[in-house]
């Protein structure tokens, strides 16, 4: 019986961790992606090369990035399957927090959270030539970040 409990708790704390879409997840099955880059813990934090304990702070709850690009001459989907595509996220809960649409493409990046915690986000971006998903799992203090720009923005 202990087994079967552990077993049960460790499958639910992996479906609690697991805040990544499912609907990027059908996306990927029936369009494969032409590249691809996975960031991890390890290889999030050494996105920090300097150190710097702001950039520590902000990176340290998030678990996974993924970057999906489709190049649009070697895919076999159109804009209709997008909209289907953010259609399916809002259905899964995400929320929509911000869209830009400009002549040679768009931006949508949409969060969810659980328990008012938000626990990943996803982006949609596509020009002319591509569409790139980005779907993070974990979370980002947007104060904070706010701050962090801002003190970039001082230095350029």
């Amino acid at each position: 019986m202990k087994k079967l409990f552990l077993i049960f708790c460790l499958a639910v704390i992996h479906f609690i961790i697991s805040a990544q879409s499912s609907s990027i997840e059908r996306f990927r099955k029936l369009y494969k992606e032409d590249k691809n880059v996975f960031f991890y813990t390890s290889t999030i934090k050494m996105l920090n090369t300097e150190n710097e304990p702001e950039i520590a702070d902000l990176l340290k709850d998030i678990y996974k990035i993924m970057v999906l690009i489709y190049e649009w001459e070697k895919q076999k989907f159109d804009y209709r399957e997008i909209m289907q595509l953010k259609k399916d996220l809002q259905k899964e809960k995400y929320l929509p927090l911000l869209i830009i649409n400009e002549d040679n493409g768009s931006i949508d990046l949409y969060k969810k959270d659980r328990k008012n915690r938000t626990v990943g986000f996803t982006a949609l971006a596509t020009d002319q030539d591509n569409l790139v998903i980005i779907d993070v799992k974990g979370s980002i203090d947007f104060g904070k970040f706010m701050k962090f720009k801002e003190k970039i923005d001082l230095n350029f």
